[in-house]
């Protein structure tokens, strides 16, 4: 969710930064946006997806949960579907009798107050995260780890890790594809970036603490969804945009059915 809610401000701070004179923006002209964040894993019974809508610029950066939409998730394969119940404001869940299975293509339906927003996702096949080491940055003596996995013969394989520091996500945008290291073992650092939990100053991590790598196999759509929204996040541009989605209807976020593997280590 922190992810989604930075774009807007992001993509303003870019356009002001870029500019040499004063250019008065109207901030408040753009209408409100829905943000669909909709997952599937393979190792958890749910299926969920949350609904907000984005704010202007002036507002304090809390975007309101969407209640009362219609979600509907369909498992292609099989032709069944589950209607998500609305366990909390604007977030929907279903607990399904089967774990969803890699090769099954899912299809999101959503129906919030009129607008229609649709999307599939193919979960991919299972690659599972061999192990986890941890080294210096040669640049900046910062901390980076190193998720160690075998890709597989077949091309097409793209990647997404998340870091946590002491149970705590970090902010670090992290994919990848498989077309340098297509069917090695792949052992190239992440960035270490964005973790504030550690125990060391300023919340760098420390000896002691516990790290903990997900690998999440996505399909290609998804990987184009964290990649430009990592080159949002980062971007000095006079024309900013939007992270490209796989829903269709005019909504940002995504819709992601992957697999999931997790190792953990303690920094020596």
């Amino acid at each position: 969710m922190k992810q989604i809610q930075i774009i807007l401000l992001v993509l303003v701070f870019a356009f002001i930064s870029s500019c040499q004179k004063v250019i008065h923006v109207n901030l408040n002209a753009a209408a409100p946006q829905f943000v669909i964040e909709a997952n599937i894993e393979d190792s958890i019974p749910n299926y969920q997806v949350v609904i907000t809508k984005t704010v202007s610029f002036e507002q304090d950066n809390v975007f309101p949960a969407v209640s009362g939409a219609l979600v509907l998730i369909t498992d292609s394969n099989n032709n069944h579907t589950d209607t998500l119940k609305e366990i909390s404001t604007g977030i929907y869940q279903v607990t399904v009798s089967k774990l969803p299975s890699p090769g099954i293509t899912y299809q999101l339906y959503i129906n919030a107050g009129g607008s229609v927003f649709t999307a599939t996702s193919i979960m991919p096949q299972k690659v599972y995260l061999d192990s986890i080491s941890v080294q210096k940055s040669p640049f900046r003596g910062n901390l980076q780890f190193v998720p160690v996995y075998q890709d597989p013969i077949a091309k097409g394989n793209s990647y997404h890790f998340i870091e946590y520091v002491n149970g705590v996500a970090g902010d670090g945008i992290y994919v990848r594809n498989d077309n340098l290291v297509n069917g090695q073992v792949a052992t190239q650092p992440l960035g270490g970036g964005g973790v504030k939990s550690g125990s060391g100053p300023n919340g760098s991590i420390a000896s002691g603490d516990l790290v903990q790598i997900s690998l999440e196999c996505i399909d290609a759509n998804v990987y184009e969804y964290y990649f430009t929204l990592s080159q949002v996040t980062n971007q000095n541009s006079a024309t900013p945009s939007n992270p490209k989605t796989n829903i269709n209807g005019g909504a940002l976020g995504y819709f992601s059915a992957h697999t999931s593997s997790t190792k953990s280590i303690i920094v020596p």
